[in-house]
């Protein structure tokens, strides 16, 4: 396997910390496998055929992101983001965006398997200037210049990660220095200020 290969891999498990025990052992389960078997030994099925995540999903699970990424952080939960717009303090909307995913900057990318969805949970300040943030769930990948367009709507951790891998793999053999994200990104609705 190349570096690359390895790298993609360990996504699976980079972020395991963050998962609910059960989904903890299943990450933890994938990197032991990873170590003995190739990464892409089995392709996914494409879910095209699946509905996008309607807004109240994506909602929760970026609830659960915020809830343990502050307890590891040792702060208190910011306010939950159903309960403000119940209140009609807030109103939110899913948005669709692109980014770049620079292959020297694979690393600086952290995922995290919630309900239903894999959100990004960690990125470096380059990948934040290539588009990333954290609470963002990638729909597809893609390189330019080749056929490779995979969605990533609706899979599972191991499976977003085995897509990256290809992706990442389709780059490197074609000389090309990123792969291309398209993601949806949560975005909070205000009224302008008179």
């Amino acid at each position: 396997r190349t570096s690359t290969s390895k790298m993609a891999c360990l996504l699976v498990a980079a972020n395991a910390w963050l998962l609910p025990p059960a989904r903890t052992l299943y990450a933890q389960r994938q990197l032991s496998a990873s170590r003995s078997r190739p990464c892409m030994q089995r392709q996914p099925t494409a879910r095209d055929d699946v509905p996008p995540v309607d807004k109240a999903t994506f909602v929760a699970a970026v609830e659960i992101l915020d809830r343990e990424l502050a307890k590891v952080g040792g702060v208190d939960p910011p306010k939950s983001l159903s309960e403000a717009e119940g209140s009609g303090e807030a109103a939110f909307a899913i948005g669709k965006t692109t980014a770049k995913l620079p292959l020297s900057e694979v690393e600086g990318l952290g995922l995290v398997e919630a309900t239903y969805l894999v959100l990004v949970s960690g990125v470096t300040t380059p990948l934040v200037e290539s588009g990333l943030q954290v609470k963002d769930t990638i729909v597809s990948v893609s390189v330019e210049g080749t056929e490779l367009h995979e969605s990533t709507r609706a899979l599972d951790l191991a499976a977003t990660a085995e897509r990256l891998t290809a992706a990442i793999k389709t780059a490197e053999e074609n000389g090309v220095a990123e792969i291309g994200l398209e993601l949806n990104r949560l975005v909070e609705l205000r009224y302008a200020e008179k």
